[in-house]
């Protein structure tokens, strides 16, 4: 039996594909024991040859023809119910896995029982050093996060996931939640949660299964040892789907997020603090005419 699964969704992205497979492929690890890691793609539906692709770059691998697009949680679910090992591996076609990662993943989770999920050390393509995890929101966060106020130096070291910002993920460390892009869980912790929730059509899935990990007492951690470069929205999902459309799930999912976990009450406090801004906004520009007015009116 393999001892890792690696579950990569393709939708429309063969090039991109093909490179994730072929780091998998070059790994030491998979060279020693071509049985090391069951590999297996989960196609929504591609126009191009995706399907093709991971058929001739790495030919031991199971290609799940899913007909359409039918979402990234969705997929990952499909791909996970046909793995054999007791460790899944979700990684995006847009990324490449360094020397090592998956031994280091497996090993790590042998000697961790009670970890449930981990995220690995993500990459820019230029080398440096991509932010790999975070923390769930607080109401505060998030319309700091939303309104982008965040960004003001007054408000800068309360935004979400300033300390992590702040820190080199040079060590490992127990964290609210993983990108996406690159995480390990446990196979039966995630069949035993339901696997991700399909409503999730595009992100916010791996945040959810972080929270209700959370929510059950599991541990999240962040994991240095196991490496991979990600291209990100810029390299991946724009291309993809259209800036619009990254935009357009990103919101969708952030909105299902909050209302799923915080409830209505939360949801539209926040978005009406939200709206409220703007009058804050508006008052000052009258506050800002009425003061440069009555300067112009009193200069001789």
């Amino acid at each position: 039996m393999a001892r890792i699964s690696v579950i990569i969704v393709s939708y429309n992205a063969a090039e991109q594909l093909a490179a994730a497979l072929r780091s998998v492929a070059e790994l030491p690890e998979v060279k020693a024991d071509p049985n090391f890691a069951q590999v297996i793609v989960s196609d929504n539906g591609s126009r191009d040859d995706s399907v093709a692709q991971a058929k001739a770059v790495y030919p031991s691998a199971v290609v799940l023809e899913n007909g359409a697009n039918l979402g990234f949680a969705k997929a990952c679910n499909i791909g996970a119910r046909h793995a054999s090992s007791p460790l899944l591996f979700f990684f995006n076609p847009d990324a490449r896995v360094h020397s090592g990662t998956l031994k280091n993943a497996v090993d790590y989770f042998e000697s961790h029982p009670d970890v449930a999920m981990a995220g690995a050390k993500l990459l820019n393509e230029d080398g440096s050093v991509a932010e790999s995890c975070g923390e769930f929101d607080t109401w505060w966060q998030a319309f700091l996060r939303s309104s982008a106020w965040g960004e003001l130096p007054l408000f800068r070291t309360q935004a979400n996931g300033y300390r992590l910002r702040q820190w080199d993920y040079g060590s490992e460390r127990d964290v609210d939640l993983v990108v996406g892009a690159a995480m390990f869980i446990r196979a039966d912790v995630f069949a035993s949660l339901g696997g991700f929730d399909e409503r999730f059509f595009l992100y916010h899935e791996e945040i959810d299964f972080a929270h209700r990990l959370r929510d059950r007492g599991m541990r999240v951690v962040y994991l240095p040892q196991c490496v991979v470069t990600h291209a990100g929205e810029q390299g991946g999902s724009q291309q993809t789907w259209g800036k619009s459309g990254v935009l357009g799930w990103r919101q969708r999912s952030r909105r299902l997020y909050w209302i799923k976990h915080h409830g209505l009450l939360w949801y539209w406090s926040l978005s009406a603090a939200l709206i409220g801004r703007y009058a804050l906004y508006a008052a000052a520009l009258v506050a800002v005419v009425i003061v440069v007015r009555k300067a112009v009116i009193h200069t001789p």
